[in-house]
């Protein structure tokens, strides 16, 4: 069968085509994009199976036109040019697949799911560490407890989405100075998350205190974090709001899930950020004004602020919690991504992965349902991230991509 994907040669696109290449179900591998350059040297590498084609992910009639030969077209670009790309793939036949994130992203391509349906056309949008593999955590997490009151989660980093860079916690730099010159280049991005923490809603999580539940406002008193090593910390998030990626589901659960985003600081920092964060926050100091404070704080002093301490603790890349109750009492359990997964190509690999997974599962006719959906509606948790798991170029040590675990809370 006959693979297109669009904006292949990219960070997401080239390790996904690699792992297609190795599947007798492809028999070809099209990296379609404006840059003739890049898409011939990413065929180059992938070999005999691999042709570089260009085209503008905008120009639904050269699309259809292309896609008349293929069986699926993979958007591997990004969310602006996916409407165009899936009005393509209908009219061609060919099934489709993206990485694509946001509520409104989701509710605008699912309007076009009964055209899909009636041509035959399988859609599955958004696949990728988020919300894609996020949403399944979210979706076995809830399974385990007889009543979910709430879905929780998070993830520590700090992102450039432009050079696919993060700064995670088991990246940060024992050398002050070389920690502040890679701080700065995150400038952009913390300030960002300033700037949504000031016009976004206050959220609140669901905790359980002498016998009842409680709303807990996180950027006041805190976040409880599951570790794996059965301990659960609790630290304060630079966000806590309506998921920007929309990484869990909202209809399994009594109350709205809430996703909160921990710097990968030394604790020091982590609280000078989240201060920042609160003023913010309190309508106090403008994200500009509040970021200069920020780094001219740490350079006045960055011995102090960017030396790693002896509390300092590796966060799980990503996190999922469900509270509720199980056999008619309080509960909570945790799931995360195996410890063998925190570092900094994971989160972009897991995406490639996640999105191969789904398009050999679509070739291989595995999916006989027609329209637009989305992972967490359309597979069962745990099989799909096993296979997950089982193409990570490095297997976690147990086989499993997630680690889990359970509590009691009364």
């Amino acid at each position: 069968m006959k693979v297109f994907i669009l904006g292949g040669y990219g960070a997401v696109g080239v390790p996904s085509a690699e792992l297609l290449a190795k599947s007798d179900l492809v028999s070809e591998i099209a990296f379609a994009g404006r840059n003739m350059e890049r898409a011939e040297k990413a065929a180059a590498e992938i070999g005999d199976k691999a042709r570089a084609v260009q085209v503008d992910g905008a120009d639904e009639e050269q699309l259809a036109l292309l896609l008349t030969d293929y069986d699926i077209i993979v958007n591997a670009a990004n969310n602006q040019v996916a409407l165009t790309t899936l009005h393509a793939a209908v009219r061609s036949g060919a099934h489709y697949c993206d990485v694509g994130w946001g509520r409104d992203f989701i509710a605008q391509m699912q309007e076009f799911s009964a055209e899909a349906r009636d041509a035959g056309v399988t859609a599955i949008i958004c696949n990728g560490i988020s919300p894609c593999i996020t949403n399944l955590m979210g979706v076995h997490a809830a399974r385990q407890l007889d009543e979910t009151e709430q879905l929780q989660g998070g993830r520590p980093g700090v992102f450039d989405f432009e050079s696919t860079q993060a700064l995670t916690p088991q990246q940060w730099l024992e050398s002050p100075q070389e920690s502040l010159v890679v701080l700065q280049k995150f400038r952009g991005f913390l300030e960002w998350m300033l700037q949504v923490a000031q016009e976004t809603e206050a959220r609140t999580v669901r905790a359980y205190q002498d016998g009842r539940w409680l709303e807990e406002d996180t950027l006041k008193s805190g976040f409880h974090v599951p570790l794996p090593n059965g301990r659960i910390v609790t630290t304060y998030p630079y966000g806590s709001y309506d998921p920007i990626f929309d990484e869990l589901p909202d209809d399994l659960a009594k109350e709205r899930p809430v996703c909160v985003y921990l710097t990968p600081f030394p604790p020091q920092l982590q609280d000078l950020y989240a201060k920042q964060t609160k003023l913010t926050a309190a309508g106090e100091v403008e994200p500009a004004n509040a970021m200069t404070s920020f780094y001219e704080t740490i350079e006045a002093n960055p011995d102090r602020w960017l030396t790693i301490t002896d509390d300092s603790i590796a966060f799980p890349l990503e996190w999922v919690s469900a509270v509720g109750r199980k056999e008619g009492r309080a509960a909570r359990y945790n799931c995360w991504l195996a410890p063998d997964m925190w570092n900094e190509r994971v989160g972009w690999l897991l995406t490639s992965v996640s999105l191969t997974v789904t398009v050999l599962r679509i070739l291989s006719g595995k999916m006989q349902e027609r329209g637009v959906m989305t992972a967490e509606k359309t597979f069962d948790p745990l099989p799909y991230l096993d296979e997950v798991a089982s193409l990570m170029p490095e297997l976690p040590e147990d086989g499993k991509l997630i680690g889990e675990s359970f509590e009691w809370l009364e």
